[in-house]
């Protein structure tokens, strides 16, 4: 059960990564380039999510349900983070 809660925290922390990318991306892109990348870093975010709920349901190598809500628990968190970021982002331009 820890390895689940681990590899769900790991998998859904991944999607931080791709937030960091985007924000990095578009420090200092017109209104238009900007709405644009975040729709494609949010396109991405569930992507990734979808996917690796997917490939756990369907091996069924970890105990799903822990890997489930550790999945879904992290990339809340860095829905939040990324949401407190991009803040900071509007508050600078």
């Amino acid at each position: 059960m820890t390895s689940a809660i681990l590899g769900g925290l790991i998998a859904g922390l991944a999607t931080l990564a791709v937030s960091e990318i985007v924000l990095r991306r578009i420090g200092a892109a017109p209104g238009r380039a900007f709405w644009k990348a975040l729709s494609a870093g949010a396109a991405a975010r569930a992507a990734w999510v979808l996917l690796a709920l997917a490939c756990s349901l369907s091996l069924g190598a970890v105990e799903r349900r822990a890997f489930a809500a550790a999945l879904l628990l992290s990339y809340l968190a860095a829905q939040v983070i990324e949401g407190l970021r991009c803040r900071r982002v509007f508050e600078r331009r």
